[in-house]
């Protein structure tokens, strides 16, 4: 046999047995947990928060913050994989996509990473958020986080106008 036939034959072996694996490719983002919902609330030292999370319990996808008349929001999240100390992480809304600074320290209460960080509050991608209600955090192919309910919606906007003073 020639080498070029050898070659096309290794080939095509190789195809039929990649055909044959069982193992499926990952198939994007993995659905939010059951009963997770945006809830905002304010905190006894004038701070306003927006977890989405379930309710009553430590199991928390995003936490914004801010005080009255901020210029900023502050965010933690969990990372499923990084190295403590700087990092980033992006989040969209829609089409609309950004990348934050974030310190990344080991979680106390989940597997992986806690990210701190702020965004401006005039950040398109937060500006996407409120209006629409649509966000997800892009590194782990995180689950969207997006509101489901005119409830969670209404506690976006009520979060975001605190914020705005």
């Amino acid at each position: 046999m020639k080498p070029q036939g050898a070659w096309l034959l290794l080939a095509a072996s190789a195809a039929v047995l990649g055909a044959c694996s069982t193992t499926a490719p990952p198939t994007g983002p993995a659905a939010a947990p059951a009963g997770m919902k945006w809830n905002a609330f304010a905190t006894p030292d004038a701070e306003q928060r927006l977890a989405y999370g379930l309710p009553d319990s430590d199991v928390v996808g995003i936490i914004f913050s801010c005080r009255r008349k901020a210029t900023r929001v502050g965010f933690l999240t969990n990372l499923a994989e990084g190295k403590p100390g700087s990092g980033s992480v992006r989040f969209r809304s829609g089409k609309v996509q950004g990348r934050y600074a974030a310190k990344l320290i080991p979680s106390e209460i989940a597997d992986g990473l806690d990210a701190t960080g702020q965004i401006p509050l005039a950040d398109p991608v937060l500006a996407a958020f409120e209006k629409t209600g649509l966000i997800s955090q892009v590194e782990d192919r995180a689950y969207p986080q997006d509101a489901r309910t005119p409830a969670e919606r209404a506690d976006i906007k009520r979060f975001f106008g605190f914020c705005r003073g």
